[in-house]
């Protein structure tokens, strides 16, 4: 296990395998709020923890993040390597927690050495902790 020091913009607990898009992506225009899907990537985020390395594009963006939590396929939390207005206004409106990863490339070759890894963050701490593959989930925390 490996702890990863996060700024926390929108607080909120968060916990899963996450979902890794290592470079900036537009909401608008990139995501499906209908079906939770990064159509550029074909992934799906609904209820997962989703790392970015930020956002780009339009100001709509916010309001796609809002429609991912109305129609029940936002992601359980956005880690970011940098976090812009559109992104943090997003998540604010929508409820999602959103944290900005302190040192972001150390976090994400973390991330790539392992096959399965798992992400919990505790809602006021600022801490990303990450698990390698293989640990039971059943058996984490407390």
């Amino acid at each position: 296990m490996k702890e990863f020091k996060v700024k926390v913009i929108v607080r909120g607990s968060c916990k899963g395998e996450p979902v890794v898009i290592n470079r900036k992506i537009s909401f608008f225009g990139e995501v499906d709020p209908e079906k939770g899907v990064v159509t550029s990537d074909g992934v799906c985020i609904t209820d997962k923890p989703l790392v970015i390395a930020g956002t780009r594009g339009s100001t709509v963006g916010s309001y796609v993040i809002y429609a991912l939590k109305e129609y029940g396929r936002a992601p359980s939390c956005i880690i970011a390597g940098e976090a812009e207005p559109i992104l943090i206004i997003g998540c604010i409106i929508a409820n999602i927690p959103l944290f900005v990863v302190e040192d972001y490339r150390e976090f994400i070759d973390y991330l790539g050495k392992h096959k399965k890894p798992y992400i919990e963050v505790d809602d006021g701490k600022e801490v990303i902790r990450v698990y390698e593959e293989g640990i039971l989930h059943s058996n984490r925390g407390a």
